[in-house]
C-alpha cells in the first residue's frame, strides 16, 4: 500500500513537472530595480552586493505571463548552475547569486528555458534596453512620467508607451513618490510589446529618482 501512494505522489509530481515545463509564456516582463532606491527603502537590502557597490540599476526578474492556473506550477526543482563566464556577464545586471537562485526557483518552470538560456536572455535584453542619464546621477532627480516615457521611447524606438510600467513608493524623506522599480514587456521572440493588464503603473505625473551613493 505504502509503495502504491508512493508511486502516485511520484506520478503526480512529475504530471506537475511536465505540465509547467509544456507551458509557452505568451509575454515577458523584465523587471528593473532602482537599486538605490530599493536599498535606501530596505534595510534588509543594504548587505547585497548592488547595494554595497553603487549599482544604479539591477534587474529583479524575468517573469513569464502564463494562464493562471498554471502559475501556481512555475516553480523549478533545477538549480540555476551557470558556467564563469557566463556567471561573470549576468552579474553585471544580477549582481546578488542568492537572488539569482531565488528568481529560477520561482519563475523557472514556466519560462520554456534552460537556466542558461534564462539568464542569457535577461543579459541579452538588459544589454539592448537604453536608459536616460538621469538613471545613473549621483543626486536626486525630478522627474515627470510623461517624459520619462518619452525618453525611453526616444532611445528605444520599438518600444510603445503601454510597454513601459513604472511603480512608485512614498517615503518621508521627500515630498513626491520615489521611483523604485521599472518594468518592460516582450513577446516570447524578445520584441518590445504592451504590458499586460495585471501589470500597472502606480506612479504619479511627478516622482523622484533616487541617486546612487
Amino acid at each position: 500500500m505504502l509503495g502504491t501512494v508512493s508511486s502516485l505522489c511520484l506520478l503526480s509530481l512529475t504530471q506537475q513537472v511536465m505540465s509547467a515545463e509544456n507551458v509557452r509564456p505568451q509575454r515577458f516582463t523584465l523587471v528593473i530595480h532602482m537599486s538605490p532606491a530599493m536599498c535606501a527603502l530596505d534595510p534588509s537590502k543594504r548587505q547585497l552586493r548592488q547595494c554595497q557597490e553603487g549599482f544604479s540599476l539591477t534587474i529583479a526578474s524575468l517573469k513569464p505571463e502564463v494562464p493562471a492556473n498554471d502559475s501556481d506550477d512555475c516553480v523549478s526543482r533545477t538549480p540555476a548552475a551557470l558556467n564563469p563566464l557566463q556567471a561573470r556577464v549576468v552579474e553585471r545586471v544580477m549582481p546578488d547569486e542568492r537572488l539569482r537562485q531565488e528568481d529560477w526557483q520561482r519563475n523557472g518552470g514556466c519560462t520554456g528555458m534552460s537556466p542558461s538560456t534564462y539568464f542569457r536572455t535577461i543579459a541579452n535584453y538588459a544589454g539592448r534596453l537604453r536608459v536616460p542619464p538621469e538613471f545613473n546621477a549621483s543626486k536626486e532627480i525630478t522627474m515627470q512620467r510623461s517624459s520619462l516615457i518619452r525618453q525611453l521611447q526616444m532611445l528605444n524606438s520599438t518600444l510603445p508607451a503601454d510597454g513601459i510600467q513604472l511603480r512608485c513608493v512614498q517615503t518621508s524623506r521627500f515630498n513626491a513618490p520615489v521611483l523604485t522599480e521599472m518594468r518592460v514587456c516582450y513577446n516570447p521572440q524578445g520584441q518590445y510589446v504592451s504590458c499586460p493588464a495585471t501589470v500597472r503603473s502606480n506612479c504619479p505625473a511627478t516622482f523622484i529618482v533616487q541617486g546612487a551613493p
